[in-house]
């Protein structure tokens, strides 16, 4: 049986619906007000358990159901005005509450969800209290590794339909290809992010899931990507050209950040060696994208 954080969110969601089909048990911890519109087809799943950790005690959980692995995909990346405690509950204490808990109950592994932002040693300013929070949760991890298996699960630029609006690959593909607006502004784009599709990193975690069932090990980072990385500038070019937008790209009107990441990519040998590689690439991934939009744009029009 797997505890689940995150489940109605963007990745959380697709990786609850890939562990259900492969006939796991799960237990996903929500809040009582969480929108669960991603995970709508699931709610009556009879493998499903649903606990609103706003309304119990989290040990009920464990005293409730046998959780053998715990996948913490929960994240408050604190964009607009999120106070700071927010941010702490969902990156810091929600995790090191469930994974304490964890040990005192048996369980073997817990596999947490990283991101490149944290891959250096610096933090990164654009979204500081959640790297600083996800930077603390590694420290607390490593202590924890003593009496329970950690896996550190560092992605690299996720993207799919029905992501966050604020995020810079939704938000691009929404204002180009969807909105089709006169013009963008952006940075001169020369940036290079190692796109991993959405699809590709649930993959990765059934695979993890499985090697933490089956392996002994304290502390293992697994970074998640393509193992290339692409110029944001190539990225915009293709949402362009793929869905025939006439918006103007206007490369240059933004400034890069002082500390801007101007190149990061996985190391997926260890991955690889699960027998795990992507299968998405970056063009294919953008009209999967632009597909089911408008698929959805053409039966809401039928309605």
């Amino acid at each position: 049986m797997i505890l689940l954080t995150g489940a109605t969110g963007f990745l959380g969601s697709r990786i609850l619906a890939a562990l259900l089909k492969t006939e796991y048990e799960v237990v996903i911890v929500k809040r009582s007000f969480s929108d669960t519109s991603k995970i709508a087809e699931n709610l009556e799943h009879d493998r499903l358990h649903i606990f609103d950790i706003d309304r119990d005690d989290p040990r009920k959980i464990f005293e409730m159901y046998k959780i053998k692995t715990i996948i913490h995909a929960a994240t408050e990346y604190g964009r607009g005005a999120t106070p700071v405690f927010k941010i702490l509950e969902a990156n810091l204490i929600l995790p090191i509450r469930l994974a304490e808990l964890g040990i005192d109950y048996g369980v073997k592994c817990f596999i947490n969800t990283d991101s490149f932002f944290n891959k250096g040693n610096s933090s990164y300013s654009n979204l500081l209290n959640y790297s600083l929070s996800k930077k603390s949760l590694l420290v607390w991890l490593n202590q924890l590794s003593k009496k329970l298996k950690i896996i550190n699960v560092v992605l690299e630029h996720i993207y799919g339909p029905g992501d966050d609006s604020l995020k810079f690959v939704e938000n691009v593909i929404q204002k180009i290809a969807i909105e089709k607006v006169g013009k963008i502004s952006l940075t001169h784009g020369h940036q290079k992010r190692d796109f991993i599709y959405v699809d590709d990193v649930v993959e990765a975690y059934l695979k993890l899931v499985d090697y933490a069932n089956n392996h002994d090990f304290s502390f293992k980072t697994f970074e998640v990507g393509t193992g290339e990385s692409f110029q944001i500038r190539d990225f915009v070019e293709n949402v362009k050209n793929i869905s025939g937008s006439q918006t103007e790209l206007c490369f240059g009107d933004i400034e890069y950040r002082s500390d801007e990441i101007m190149d990061s990519k996985a190391d997926i040998s260890q991955l690889s060696e699960l027998s795990w590689m992507p299968t998405t690439s970056l063009k294919s991934g953008i009209e999967k994208i632009l597909q089911e939009y408008n698929l959805k744009t053409r039966n809401k029009n039928a309605i």
